[in-house]
């Protein structure tokens, strides 16, 4: 895409930060097959390891 996006280590960059653009890059990403290489999937949180997040941390905000 020459240059319209940088990917670093838990970082993507996106040169014009726009609802349209961000879609163009993943767009992109995922016909190259990059999505996954750039993106890390993490497993759900199992309930006994809460205590390791401040509370409310996976409550739904409704505002």
């Amino acid at each position: 895409m020459k240059g319209a996006y940088l990917w670093s280590s838990d970082m993507v960059l996106i040169d014009i930060v726009s609802k349209e653009r961000i879609y163009e890059v993943i767009d992109y990403l995922i016909e190259n097959d990059k999505f996954e290489s750039v993106f890390t999937r993490y497993p759900d949180v199992d309930v006994e390891d809460d205590y390791l997040y401040p509370e409310g941390f996976f409550k739904m905000s409704i505002e």
